[in-house]
Formats: C-alpha cells, sequence, structure tokens
C-alpha cells in the first residue's frame, strides 16, 4: 500500500496547504500524522504547514525579509521559502569542510559556532534541527546575534507530551571527539544523506529552557487545525522572538 492507493488511508478529506496555498485532497496512510499526512502537491508534513501557519502570522511580508534556514529539505515549505524570498539562505553542515564557504549548492555552517556577522537576518528557521545538536544552548545564542533586533526564530522539534523536563540527553560529544551514548541509539533522516543522531529528548517546559539560554521572548503554539491538516502530536512551534530596543 502506498499513499497513492486511496484504499491505505485513514484519513482523507480536502483542506487547504497554507504552504503550497492549494486546496488539495489531504491524505494518511497511518494514524501518525507527524509524518504521513502530506500535501500531495508539496509534500509539505503537518510541522511544516504550522510553522507556515506562524510565519504568515507573525510576518506577513516575508518574501520581502532576509530568512537564514538551517538543514531545508528539498520540498515542502524549504522550497518555498527558496522560491519566494529573494533574501533567503539555506546552510547545511558539512563535517571537515570550510565553514562559511558553499558546499554541494549550500553555505556550510555550523548552528552552535556560525560565521555571519551580528544581525544578518530577520528571520531564523530550523525544521526539526534542535534534537540533533550536541549544544542546543550554544546554537540559540548564535541565532540570537545573528538575528536583528525585532528578529523572529521559527522552530519545530519533538516534544513529548509524557515529559515534564525541558530536555533529556540522549547522547553527549567528548572532548575527544567520541560520542558517549546515554541512551538507546535513534537516528531520523537528514536531507544531505545518511542518519542523523538524536542526542536530546525534548519536554513540556523546554521554552522556559530556551529562555535561560538566550534573552528570547518564547512562545509555544500547538495547533489543531483540520483546514491546514495540522493534526496530530509533535507539531509544535516554538517562536523566540528577539526583542526590538
Amino acid at each position: 500500500m502506498t499513499m497513492d492507493d486511496p484504499a491505505s488511508a485513514v484519513l482523507e478529506y480536502y483542506g487547504f496547504c497554507p504552504v503550497c496555498t492549494q486546496r488539495v485532497l489531504f491524505r494518511a496512510n497511518n494514524d501518525k500524522y507527524r509524518d504521513s499526512l502530506i500535501c500531495p502537491a508539496c509534500t509539505s508534513v503537518p510541522r511544516e504547514r504550522a510553522l507556515a501557519l506562524v510565519l504568515n502570522e507573525k510576518r506577513p511580508n516575508w518574501r520581502s525579509l532576509t530568512i537564514h534556514e538551517c538543514s531545508p529539505a528539498e520540498r515542502g515549505l524549504s522550497h518555498r521559502l527558496r522560491t519566494d524570498a529573494p533574501g533567503y539562505v539555506a546552510t547545511h553542515f558539512f563535517v571537515g569542510a570550510p565553514l562559511g564557504e558553499m558546499v554541494r549548492g549550500f553555505r556550510n555552517e555550523n548552528l552552535e559556532a556560525q560565521t555571519f556577522a551580528d544581525g544578518s537576518f530577520d528571520i531564523v528557521i530550523t525544521l526539526d534541527v534542535m534534537e540533533h545538536l550536541f549544544d542546543p544552548a550554544a546554537a540559540h545564542r548564535e541565532i540570537w546575534r545573528t538575528l536583528r533586533p525585532g528578529g523572529l526564530h521559527l522552530c519545530t522539534f519533538p516534544v513529548s507530551k509524557h515529559q515534564a523536563d525541558a530536555l533529556k540527553w540522549r547522547a553527549k560529544s567528548n572532548p575527544d571527539g567520541t560520542v558517549e551514548h546515554l541512551a538507546a541509539e535513534q537516528y531520523h533522516g537528514n536531507p544531505i544523506g545518511g542518519g542523523a543522531l538524536v542526542t536530546v529528548d525534548y519536554g513540556y517546559d523546554i521554552h522556559k529552557q530556551i529562555s535561560e539560554w538566550a534573552p528570547f521572548d518564547v512562545s509555544v503554539v500547538r495547533a489543531n487545525n483540520r483546514t491546514a491538516a495540522v493534526l496530530g502530536e509533535m507539531t509544535e512551534v516554538v517562536v523566540c522572538e528577539r526583542s526590538a530596543p
């Protein structure tokens, strides 16, 4: 069975995709909507559509702004940002390659230690990146630094409804470069190939932790939006705003 086979669908209805701005027939072939409830036109998944809704609300003029997206995919929201926003910059982290240089069509940047100048961007977007970092505190400080006053960081990552603690480490990086696993190894897909190790599980209080890592005003948007097919668990959008002076 595939997503193209109507007989395999557990959910099917018409709605409006805020990423490609089309009326489409949404269909999921299992009840894990986070990865299976896909837009047939742009292949966006619920977390991308959730972020698009927040982006359109918070910055309706986003097309005219400077945007940094870390680890974009070759589809969905990343494609729309790249197509519609002339000030869009896409980065991936290619270990061992020179930072700040172009590699395979992307600027090579370590989110935890970026080469961008202070105040380079109006918006920073990270879709399911933070759960793969060994130092998310450094990443948030760097994002705050590279945003202009009044800038916006929108991010998604899995947030466990069963975990109150802001974070529980699954792996850590040792000074010699080796990785120490503190829980069973877990990997997610990586847009540039291979698997990305999950280093940390985030919980309900992560918004408080982020505001301690960097002086952001932080809020969490949780939605059940049937029209935009933002359904299921772990579709939160974390909104980090750098206050204007």
